[in-house]
């Protein structure tokens, strides 16, 4: 099935099934989870790189249903970040590809400020992405909601750029792909640039010394990835709970209170990482370190050799 294909049954059939049929096993709301999704992800190219969902709601109807495609290392729900997302209007006229951000974390940290905080958000994000932003150009978004407290009027307030597809006029399966290829560009330009805007206003304090402003950057983006937590987890798991270069374990050392803490360190050297394919595997790519040696390698220039640093910079003096 192609992206095309789908986005005309869902806008043929969404609104008669949404207003005639019980949500639980229906066929369409099935049909955007798993048909629409795969398709999309086939589409994106990178497999491993992305998470595909679709919703047509929880136990109940969405009045909009959405596909979104999360990176993982920014978010993997709708909850949190910023991500592209296919945007069905309510009256089913037409869909949006959207860069957007996740109204509810917007809803938890701003209350009744969400959508105003949404929109300043979006601003901002435009302005970290300029004036490159080839097919997406749509800035406001109508997704027709009925009620300004419907999901649809935040995810309006959320749009960072769209592009806009009507009914009875999608395009082909080649513009709707390169469209798809191009919003994804967008995203990973979105993700570098903000880690870039975070570097100019904050220090983190492990920062190799000397660092030039591309470098500090690339050790942004390299924090970033260590912090997903799915990746920490699986990374933890494999390699045990163990520092691999003092071979502290907090466990034995405090007690209760250490059981189950270590942090997980990317091997990539940070020279490494902008504009190529993130390594994300977590028994090659990672390693296990307690919190001293994890911030002392990244202030050594043995990020990704762990045999190196711990030759030319541990000294255990027990």
């Amino acid at each position: 099935m192609t992206i095309k294909t789908g986005l005309e049954k869902v806008l043929k059939e969404y609104l008669n099934e949404r207003e005639n049929e019980a949500f639980a096993q229906n066929p369409i709301a099935n049909f955007i989870r798993n048909d629409l999704a795969e398709s999309i992800k086939t589409a994106c190219g990178d497999a491993d790189k992305y998470v595909i969902k679709g919703s047509a709601g929880q136990g109940v109807w969405a009045r909009g249903p959405w596909v979104a495609i999360f990176n993982p290392i920014i978010t993997s729900s709708a909850q949190n970040g910023y991500y592209p997302v296919y945007l069905f209007r309510e009256d089913m006229q037409g869909v949006y590809l959207s860069l957007n951000q996740a109204m509810t974390e917007a809803k938890t940290l701003y209350k009744s400020d969400a959508k105003t905080a949404l929109k300043a958000r979006s601003e901002n994000f435009r302005a970290i992405l300029g004036s490159a932003t080839g097919a997406f150009k749509d800035k406001v978004i109508d997704l027709a909601p009925s009620s300004p407290n419907n999901d649809t009027a935040f995810y309006e307030a959320g749009n960072i750029l769209a592009k806009y597809y009507e009914l009875g006029a999608i395009p082909s399966e080649e513009i709707l792909v390169n469209d798809l290829l191009e919003a994804l560009t967008l995203y990973d330009d979105l993700m570098n640039g903000e880690v870039a805007s975070e570097v100019e206003t904050q220090i983190e304090g492990d920062e190799p010394e000397n660092t030039q402003f591309e470098d500090a950057t690339k050790f942004r983006l390299h924090k970033r990835i260590e912090r997903n937590a799915k990746l920490a987890k699986q990374a933890k798991k494999i390699h045990g709970y163990s520092c691999q270069v003092c071979g502290l374990n907090f466990e034995e050392k405090y007690g209760e209170i250490g059981k189950g803490f270590i942090e997980a360190h990317h091997l990539e050297p940070i020279s490494n990482l902008k504009g190529k394919k993130i390594a994300r595997d977590p028994q090659k790519d990672f390693s296990v370190l307690c919190s001293n040696c994890h911030r002392m390698i990244h202030k050594s220039k043995y990020i990704g050799d762990l045999k190196s640093f711990k030759t030319l910079h541990f000294k255990n003096k027990t």
